[in-house]
């Protein structure tokens, strides 16, 4: 299966006959920091997912056969020279990038529920319950077509057509549409569950796999004890805390390096904090619910989650656009993403 989350393209219709695809990939590695190369040629079809660091998954789909990986990501490379494949370039928000990049891996689930006994609306509702990250495949009988919707826990992020299309539509309208169609025709739903600490990256950069030689893989990391010590209520709080600790640490960071910015940092973001009070109380700095020093996050208000994040976020933001900063703040934000993608697409965090 080729998805990709077209938004406007950075740049299409070039013609792979004139491109060396390893440069391509590190260049826009460099230009883009996230994204996804996709290809298209009347007999073929696939996509390359990549960050700033690592090629993260391929997907490569002719009449013959369909594979992922690194094997995918040689075949383009292989093919893409000797056949005139259109290819396009998508900027992907880090923070969608590995739902993306890993939906080719999913496992099933569910398969072959039949129309006859599973409603398809139910079966949304069951897995908006059941907090699904993964999609739901139609397939309608009598050449209908049918469709994909697309799951992270829970949520519907999208759903695509049936009709070889590889485009992600957002509007609610095609999901009434969907279960629309599915009410007047028969057909079947599989349903495919994602594992996103499973992503099987190559862990290579664009001229690393042109050559065939992987890296190193990156040790694993250990598990953290003290969340085993909580409550799941408290280690789950305690997630949130660490995520905006480090997001406010690694705005110190670019702020204090940048020589033109002469404001302290604890001002700047007091300051922040004030404006937002009547929206935010708890950022007040002088109520002392909420205290950010030396790297260190204090949270002893009752705001909801959700409310926390959005409060910190939105100052974060707002303190990057108006610094002028967000080209330098954002290259150190690829590890924060990779560290927190759970609680990135929970809170629905886009900076």
């Amino acid at each position: 299966m080729i998805i990709i989350p077209k938004e406007k393209p950075v740049i299409e219709d070039l013609n792979s006959y004139y491109l060396k695809i390893d440069k391509l990939l590190e260049h826009y590695q460099g230009a883009l920091e996230s994204g996804g190369i996709y290809f298209k040629a009347p007999t073929a079809e696939a996509v390359v997912f990549f960050d700033d660091e690592n090629i993260l998954n391929g997907s490569y789909k002719d009449k013959k056969s369909e594979v992922t990986g690194q094997v995918a990501v040689d075949r383009i490379i292989k093919a893409a020279s000797g056949n005139n494949f259109s290819v396009s370039v998508y900027r992907i928000q880090p923070d969608r990038l590995y739902y993306w990049s890993n939906l080719a891996n999913s496992s099933a689930l569910y398969s072959d529920l039949s129309s006859e006994f599973t409603d398809l609306e139910g079966l949304v509702k069951k897995m908006e319950d059941e907090k699904l990250t993964g999609y739901i495949d139609v397939q309608l009988n009598d050449s209908s077509g049918g469709g994909l919707l697309f799951f992270f826990n829970g949520e519907i992020i999208g759903g695509s057509s049936a009709k070889g299309k590889s485009d992600v539509d957002r509007s609610r309208g095609y999901r009434d549409d969907l279960i629309k169609r599915c009410g007047e025709r028969s057909g079947l739903f599989n349903v495919w569950k994602t594992d996103l600490g499973n992503i099987t990256s190559t862990k290579q950069t664009a001229a690393s796999a042109s050559r065939g030689k992987p890296e190193k893989a990156a040790p694993k990391k250990p598990e953290k004890a003290s969340a085993e010590r909580k409550t799941p209520e408290e280690a789950d709080q305690q997630r949130v805390i660490l995520m905006l600790q480090s997001l406010l640490s690694l705005l110190e960071k670019v702020v204090r390096a940048n020589k033109k910015i002469r404001a302290d940092f604890e001002t700047l973001l007091n300051r922040k904090f004030m404006d937002k009070v009547d929206e935010y109380e708890f950022l007040d700095p002088f109520a002392g619910d909420f205290r950010y020093l030396n790297g260190q996050l204090v949270f002893k208000g009752n705001a909801s989650q959700p409310q926390l994040v959005r409060g910190v976020v939105e100052c974060v933001r707002e303190i990057v656009s108006e610094l002028g900063i967000a080209g330098s703040f954002r290259k150190y934000l690829a590890s924060w993403h990779k560290e927190y993608i759970d609680e990135i697409y929970t809170f629905d965090v886009e900076i």
